[in-house]
């Protein structure tokens, strides 16, 4: 049994211990709370980085590359192969009030504005197969043949252009089946012209569906000069 001596440096030490303790935890605990401040101060940094900042129409003075690509779930057997692919498959319809229309139909969707590469407005385009039948449309790398036109002074005038592939490998076909669509996103224009706009598909020689039309803006040169482009190296078979 200690002495009342030992039993005083006993009670000093477990007080010190104590104290110690005590010290540590109330340390830990503002470090806690400071780290998850600082945390949350970095979130909702980045939140409102990506998400707070107000997303611009697309302003440009130049005709852009067609840029609808799409995968299809039947395999071309006849293609000679080695095109480049798409990993935008079909998907199967099962909203009829979007897709309220019969055939192969072209729609764009404005009820919703959509973003797109991360910083430009754009909406949804689809293209539907509500027809009894398969559909094969052509495309080169997986690009269809699919550009946006605009009406200017009483005439649709293209303000998308369709680059064409120097090797026979790119070109094969694609097929959208019965009750399926391609989704898509396609840039809400900003200009000095207000106008309507609307998608072409080719269908078959001077063949073509169109989509709705909707109203927009663009600038004079998106009607008559491409977009500056440069092949990626020598196995990159488009010139423009």
């Amino acid at each position: 049994m200690p002495t009342n001596k030992n039993k005083l440096k006993i009670d000093k030490m477990v007080k010190q211990r104590v104290n110690i303790i005590g010290a540590g935890t109330s340390e830990t605990l503002f470090l806690a709370k400071t780290t998850t401040t600082l945390i949350l101060s970095t979130f909702l940094l980045l939140f409102s980085l990506t998400y707070g900042q107000t997303k611009k129409d697309l302003k440009i003075d130049f005709m852009l590359r067609g840029h609808i690509y799409a995968q299809s779930s039947i395999k071309d057997t006849a293609a000679l192969g080695g095109f480049g692919g798409s990993d935008n498959l079909p998907k199967i319809i099962s909203n009829n009030k979007i897709f309220s229309e019969n055939g192969l139909f072209l729609k764009i969707d404005t009820t919703n504005i959509v973003t797109l590469n991360d910083k430009f407005n754009g909406y949804k385009f689809y293209i539907a197969n509500k027809s009894d039948s398969i559909v094969k449309l052509v495309a080169s790398d997986s690009r269809l043949y699919v550009i946006a036109e605009v009406l200017y002074k009483g005439e649709w005038k293209p303000i998308e252009y369709l680059p064409s592939s120097w090797c026979g490998n790119s070109y094969h076909d694609v097929f959208l089946k019965q009750n399926e669509y391609w989704e898509f996103i396609v840039p809400k224009f900003s200009g000095k012209i207000k106008t309507k706009i609307r998608y072409r598909l080719i269908i078959g020689k001077d063949k073509y569906i169109f989509s709705n039309e909707i109203d927009t803006s663009i600038n004079k040169r998106q009607m008559t000069k491409k977009e500056v482009y440069k092949p990626n190296g020598m196995m990159d078979p488009y010139n423009d």
